[in-house]
């Protein structure tokens, strides 16, 4: 399990300031490979929730198949619901997107056997990727609190945890906003989500063998999920009662996900630290 994490911690090290230096750069290059960074492994690591969930007991009556119904019908709800009333779905939409990277990063780094401190961690974890990257106005004091925790994990002996706070930072204050927040949830969120339910398999194997399995089951999902995307955008585009702003549409259909997800990793989370 160490193993599958901190070479991920690693990766996304490496690959989060590299691709932040391309956007820079070649900026087409950098958009093709955050994309399929998003496209894949970004909408991947949420496309297990189902499988993971009966893998930890979780079997209401009906089995996988009210659990896949019932994730597509809160997913469909809440597009729905975000719709109508897009000012409740962005407040909604902040503080459940914070909860999410806050708590999930501060997972990842226990799992990798980090000394973080909880709540200031969960805190900054979570609310720096969504003020810094612009998704709700661009924030210094954010990125300067953050800066303060940094070098105080320096100062405690915890670079690991310095990394965490600091490489993020400095790629979002250097990026576009949109750009940014996509390589900062591909590049970064994605990949230690998924390094974490590859080490929490309870079914065993090698780093190959979670792999190739977990791509093979998260494959259908994926594909539906790009699908019911584009097809919920495109029809919306095309109601006159609903018609509103790119951004908001943009900003339900994430709600329509992070919804449910999270309410999967809530329950994924709470069986492994039992």
């Amino acid at each position: 399990m160490d193993r599958i994490v901190r070479g991920t911690r690693v990766l996304t090290w490496v690959c989060t300031p590299n691709l932040g230096v391309l956007a820079r750069v070649r900026p087409r290059t950098a958009r093709a490979l955050t994309l399929a960074l998003v496209g894949t492994v970004g909408i991947a690591h949420g496309a297990t929730d189902v499988g993971a969930l009966g893998r930890i007991g979780f079997r209401p009556r009906g089995g996988a198949a009210t659990l896949s119904i019932g994730y597509g019908v809160l997913a469909v709800a809440t597009f729905v619901t975000a719709r109508r009333m897009p000012k409740l779905a962005s407040r909604a939409l902040y503080g459940l997107s914070a909860w999410h990277f806050g708590s999930g990063d501060l997972a990842f780094a226990r799992a990798a056997s980090s000394a973080v401190h909880g709540v200031p961690d969960a805190l900054l974890r979570g609310v720096m990727p969504l003020s810094i990257s612009g998704t709700v106005g661009a924030s210094y004091a954010v990125a300067s609190a953050t800066a303060l925790r940094a070098a105080w994990h320096l100062r405690a002996g915890e670079p690991a945890d310095a990394l965490d706070l600091a490489i993020p930072t400095v790629l979002l204050l250097g990026s576009k906003p949109r750009e940014g927040f996509a390589v900062y949830f591909g590049a970064w969120h994605a990949l230690r989500h998924t390094a974490l339910l590859l080490a929490r398999d309870p079914r065993g194997g090698s780093e190959r063998e979670r792999s190739l399995r977990f791509a093979r089951e998260s494959t259908p999902n994926t594909l539906i999920a790009i699908a019911a995307g584009v097809v919920a955008y495109f029809l919306d585009r095309r109601s006159s009662a609903m018609r509103a702003a790119d951004d908001d549409v943009f900003g339900a259909l994430i709600l329509a996900i992070t919804v449910p997800h999270q309410l999967a990793v809530g329950l994924l989370e709470r069986h492994a630290t039992r």
